[in-house]
């Protein structure tokens, strides 16, 4: 489908480890400031779909080259101050007592 699109280059799976390889798949549904690179926005939020974030894998802008669990963890955990102040501002109550990253 990025190929299709035009949104990447897709490579065949080689075990060349000559070039950047990874066994975890990211950036599928990728962050960043140009609308025309990135579905999402740097806070995670889909572009065109207020409410809905995105935190997993595929948000992770580029390949890694270690094991990106702690990278997704840290975006995801960055995202949280966003998702809370959407849902708010949605007329949701959110409970106190729980730390928000940031603050």
């Amino acid at each position: 489908m990025l190929a299709k699109d035009g949104l990447a280059q897709v490579e065949p799976w080689t075990e060349d480890l000559s070039g950047t390889v990874t066994a975890h798949p990211l950036s599928s549904v990728r962050m960043g400031d140009n609308p025309a690179t990135s579905a999402l926005t740097d806070l995670h939020e889909l572009r065109g779909s207020p409410g809905l974030f995105i935190t997993d894998g595929s948000a992770v802008p580029t390949s890694l080259t270690v094991n990106p669990s702690l990278t997704i963890a840290a975006l995801a955990e960055r995202a949280t101050a966003a998702i809370i102040s959407r849902t708010r501002s949605a007329g949701i109550a959110v409970r106190d007592g729980i730390p928000i990253p940031g603050r």
